[in-house]
């Protein structure tokens, strides 16, 4: 009950803090426009900048490389997550409840971890739940993170990833404690698995499914090839990328299974808008001139693992509403929040459909 009373408490003090600044600061492109100033919204925004999250606290897990704990934006939106790597994939030889990402410059068999790698979790936790600090704002700032580590200097093992979705989605682990804070909602940004999905992974999928949690997988960066795992696997919501004037980018999967497309971004349009910038604003971190990590707030987002966390936080937006709802409603309900997406030649089966909210999120 103490754990509860006290997860209320970090809710409210996220609904406290969006009403404080979200009017205070420019919103995203990405999440449409509250300013006078803007004649219109982004073609492919979602449209979520006036919505305020509802009364119940949603927890979304985020299974990637590990979340900085430290940054400004995300303060007040963690919970207790985990670090899923298993040895010897894992530079601190034993699985955790580190969830930081490994370390600025870290090496494994002669790898060193990109610093794209290290920031990666902290860049998609802050789409989702970002709370509003130097301009960061998720699309449903009252949501909770999990942050589940996958990846990092080393590479990922299958079991890994196997276990990590297990851990949050409240299933038990062997050697791990269990999850205190089981996710609604799961975002997996990243792809590059089986061209079809493993039985093993299926399996995992369908038991996740029937807890009535949501599993949000990015299309792939692989310009216009099939969806590979996770996003092929049945039950997945699917995530491909547009930039901001609604058109499928060309790093994006194409395929014709995928469920929906979101912001993604990608090379700045020609255009004189204010979306003409074509990148998300995340909350990540940077080297300041002594060679120092210091935490920023920057125009960086591009591909599509950054449109999945999009469509996590606008489900976990949804669930903030009506926190019963299952995987299967959403699949009813979809059409009302999808807009056509310019189609391509290439794929002549696909019918692409961008997220946006034209109702009230709160309407059942």
């Amino acid at each position: 009950m103490i754990g509860f009373l006290r997860f209320k408490v970090l809710a409210l003090s996220s609904l406290a803090l969006w009403a404080s600044v979200a009017f205070s600061q420019e919103i995203p492109w990405h999440l449409g426009s509250l300013t006078p100033q803007a004649s219109s919204a982004a073609p492919s925004a979602i449209n979520t900048a006036k919505i305020k999250p509802g009364p119940n606290p949603i927890v979304v897990a985020v299974i990637d490389s590990g979340v900085i704990a430290s940054h400004p934006s995300l303060q007040g939106q963690l919970l207790p997550g985990y670090d899923m790597l298993a040895p010897p994939n894992n530079l601190r030889n034993t699985r955790s409840n580190n969830f930081s990402p490994d370390d600025r410059d870290s090496r494994c068999s002669g790898r060193q971890v990109s610093n794209a790698f290290r920031t990666h979790g902290t860049e998609v936790s802050s789409l989702i739940a970002g709370n509003g600090v130097d301009g960061v704002y998720g699309v449903n700032p009252a949501a909770k993170i999990v942050a589940v580590r996958l990846f990092g200097a080393c590479a990922m093992a299958r079991n890994d990833l196997l276990d990590a979705i297990a851990w949050a989605a409240g299933l038990s682990v062997a050697g791990v404690p269990d999850n205190p804070n089981p996710a609604r909602v799961i975002n997996l940004s990243i792809a590059g698995g089986l061209s079809v999905c493993g039985p093993d992974l299926q399996s995992l999928i369908n038991r996740v499914v029937e807890k009535k949690i949501f599993v949000v997988a990015a299309a792939g960066n692989n310009f216009h090839k099939p969806l590979p795992e996770p996003a092929n696997c049945k039950g997945v919501i699917s995530v491909g990328a547009l930039d901001a004037e609604n058109r499928i980018e060309v790093y994006s999967a194409l395929d014709p299974r995928t469920v929906l497309y979101a912001p993604g971004g990608g090379k700045r349009l020609s255009i004189d808008a204010p979306w003409s910038v074509n990148k998300l604003k995340v909350a990540t971190f940077e080297l300041d001139f002594s060679g120092q990590e210091r935490s920023a707030a920057l125009l960086r987002g591009v591909g599509t693992s950054y449109a999945a966390p999009i469509v996590s936080g606008f489900i976990s937006l949804w669930l903030s509403y009506f926190p019963e709802k299952k995987p299967a409603d959403l699949t009813r309900e979809l059409d009302k929040f999808l807009r056509n997406v310019e189609p391509l030649a290439q794929c002549a089966d696909c019918v692409p459909r961008g997220l946006v909210s034209t109702v009230r999120l709160d309407n059942p």
